[in-house]
């Protein structure tokens, strides 16, 4: 459900000092996994996630959305693949996933996240197949 949608938006141009400023709100499920809001409309966020050295964010899926990640800092375990700055991952709707085996001094990574806009009838994610939209 989107809420709160605002495409139009408002101009951000917020410096690496402006965001190494912005204060890391933990995860209030999940102990040492932090985050900082970037940008959000609706449903749809870009933000940065840091998970402490030792802690995880389990696996899990999203079923009606698309997963970016980009690895900024540290190493950890995504997808069956162990990850440094600079990897790429996608996650597509439905796919589980979990950020695991955190290397020392933790890790920190850009994400997007974005519901899906619409299904298709030939999709399994659309209700008539017990998806959905």
């Amino acid at each position: 459900m989107v809420m709160n949608r605002d495409d139009l938006g408002t101009l951000i141009a917020r410096s690496g000092q402006d965001i190494e400023a912005m204060p890391w709100e933990e995860i209030p499920t999940l102990a040492g996994v932090y985050q900082k809001i970037l940008w959000q409309s609706g449903d749809v966020t870009l933000g940065l996630m840091r998970v402490d050295e030792g802690k995880e964010n389990p696996e899990h899926a999203h079923h009606a959305a698309h997963h970016h990640i980009l690895v900024l800092d540290g190493e950890c375990t995504m997808v069956g693949k162990r990850l440094g700055p600079g990897s790429y991952v996608y996650i597509p709707p439905t796919v589980a996933h979990a950020v695991t085996d955190v290397g020392p001094g933790g890790c920190t990574f850009f994400y997007t996240y974005r519901p899906l806009e619409k299904s298709s009838p030939e999709s399994p994610l659309h209700p008539e197949h017990g998806g959905v939209v």
